[in-house]
């Protein structure tokens, strides 16, 4: 072999393939970036009410609208307010069981969000409504986890006469949209939320507290509180 060629051969490595376990990382590596791009513009095309400049950017206060009408709070005091309000084991079965759902999501959320850290994206603007420091994070929308959640318990719980609950449904779909059309979330974010509130629902459904044992958490509260 000459000089030449032994120092190309050098200069190649030698000649050596990468490891089993080189070439796996390379190539998950390369389909996380190609994932990545694909959700980036995905986002930047669904945004399209992130701005008052945007394409649609006169829906935003509809699309704000959405957004505090799943607002975890107003929901969890609504909850809790007619739960001290309504006394038919029936309508306290409903509650109690939507009410440990809400706080179940909201928990999730958080230690999601607190282990991922995922920025929001950057065309989003901060004029959330009622926000704390956990609210930074995007990944993954609690909103739509909570909508979806909302929906499969109306659906599937509670006894609603079609056209209410063909309303709620059409909600959650709208609140799920307005979360990448406001520019809140990336794509991948409400996708993933979706995902928690089905499993949410489904916990839930499993270990559903019957009217008997709600009662019996209750009462103690129905001696003391009265709405």
């Amino acid at each position: 072999m000459s000089s030449i060629q032994r120092r190309k051969r050098r200069a190649n490595g030698g000649g050596r393939k990468d490891a089993p376990d080189v070439r796996l990382m390379k190539t998950m590596d390369s389909f996380v970036r190609s994932i990545s791009a694909i959700d980036n513009r995905l986002t930047m095309k669904c945004s399209v009410c992130a701005r008052p400049t945007s394409p649609l950017g006169n829906l935003r206060p509809l699309m704000k609208a959405l957004e505090i009408s799943c607002h975890g709070i107003p929901w969890l005091l609504g909850t809790f307010i007619l739960l001290l309000s309504l006394h038919k084991p029936e309508h306290i079965e409903i509650l109690m069981n939507l009410f440990i759902g809400l706080v179940c999501d909201l928990i999730i959320i958080a230690v999601l969000k607190v282990i991922v850290q995922r920025e929001r994206p950057n065309i989003n603007r901060q004029d959330m409504f009622a926000t704390i420091s956990i609210d930074n994070y995007s990944f993954p929308s609690g909103h739509t986890s909570r909508a979806v959640f909302l929906a499969f318990l109306f659906s599937e719980k509670v006894n609603l006469e079609g056209p209410l609950l063909g309303l709620i449904c059409l909600w959650a779909v709208f609140v799920t949209m307005s979360r990448v059309m406001l520019g809140r979330h990336h794509f991948s974010d409400v996708l993933f939320g979706v995902f928690v509130g089905v499993v949410e629902f489904k916990l839930l459904s499993r270990y559903w507290l019957p009217q008997d044992v709600c009662m019996a958490i209750l009462e103690p509260f129905f001696a003391h509180f009265h709405l």
